[in-house]
């Protein structure tokens, strides 16, 4: 069967469908879940005797040999679930038309990624490559990459990516550490990683300003009905002025002063702390970097991870806060 360009998003949606054994799905609610993601993306919606098509070449050795429960039925209608319930084919081997589509994929993102907003696709390209590679070659890989496949809220990241480009406010329910469940209400506009979590950053509805979750703490997403004007923030400069993902409201920028030990100094110097770090012409010995940032709570632990390598020289706010750290340290030990 030829496959067209939404194909695949009717394949992934299927899956999920037949790999639900929480809800029955017949013929017409399977066609609904597909039809309602092809209007999202602004194209129509298929019938029937497309959905049969795209079952049967699932099915098929040319497609994912999936194998669904011929038993399962709601009075005379056939239920769809597969008749294992650990099969995806997002764990099946990639057939011929993936390889190719992934390859043609890869050939158009190499051609960007010497552009310096597409940097990214450095390190993105050469993962893609391996991981693909491996399921075809059993290979043992060549590069490997610090991830917390566990990491809980690793899930949402495709739903609220959609979101976004939807421009759907969305209901969160949200746990902090320590504290009872809040729900609300938000706009979101970006998701973004570090320190090898993720977080979403969005207009929080009550507090009429921008906030941000880690999505391991969030509970559940459900999207609404009400659409809602995209940010007018630049997220490619917004966090320019901070290290990691806090930025403090009316906070200033300040030049932070660090000098450090000898030993320390060249590591720092080969792996900058901050994209404004330079060396201090004014410090003695040539030991003292300056960085141009919004003090934050990760520069705080950013500092502190280096230990007695380090002294903060300026400004005194951050000087007396790192001051202050230590002694509580001190206090525990």
């Amino acid at each position: 069967m030829a496959t067209n360009k939404h194909a695949q998003i009717r394949y992934t949606i299927l899956d999920k469908c037949f790999s639900n054994f929480n809800r029955n799905y017949v013929y017409s609610d399977l066609l609904s879940e597909v039809n309602n993601v092809l209007y999202d993306f602004g194209t129509e919606g298929i019938q029937l005797r497309q959905l049969q098509y795209d079952i049967a070449h699932m099915k098929s050795n040319g497609g994912y040999s999936i194998v669904l429960d011929k038993d399962l039925k709601d009075g005379k209608k056939r239920l769809f679930r597969y008749k294992d319930k650990s099969f995806s084919i997002a764990n099946h081997p990639l057939n011929v038309n993936d390889s190719e589509q992934l390859e043609t994929t890869l050939a158009i993102l190499s051609r960007y990624k010497h552009r310096e907003e597409f940097n990214w696709l450095e390190e993105l390209i050469p993962r893609m490559e391996q991981a693909f590679d491996l399921v075809a070659s059993g290979d043992n890989g060549a590069i490997g990459y610090q991830e917390n496949i566990d990491l809980k809220g690793r899930e949402y990241i495709g739903t609220l990516f959609n979101l976004i480009l939807k421009r759907k406010k969305t209901r969160l329910i949200y746990e902090p550490y320590g504290k009872p469940q809040l729900e609300v209400i938000i706009c979101p506009y970006y998701l973004k990683q570090y320190n090898n979590r993720w977080f979403l950053f969005c207009f929080n509805e009550e507090f009429k300003s921008i906030s941000n979750y880690p999505l391991d703490r969030i509970e559940s997403i459900t999207e609404l009905a009400d659409d809602f004007k995209p940010s007018e923030i630049n997220w490619m400069d917004y966090f320019d002025d901070v290290i990691g993902v806090t930025k403090p409201e009316d906070a200033e920028i300040q030049v932070v002063k660090l000098k450090f030990s000898e030993q320390r100094l060249n590591y720092v110097l080969t792996k900058p702390l901050h994209q404004t770090q330079k060396l201090d012409k004014e410090s003695e010995f040539g030991l003292t970097i300056r960085i141009e940032v919004i003090p934050n709570r990760e520069l705080y632990q950013l500092i502190l991870s280096f230990g007695d390598d380090v002294e903060v020289v300026s400004p005194q706010e951050v000087r007396t806060e790192i001051n202050d750290k230590i002694k509580k340290m001190k206090e525990i030990y």
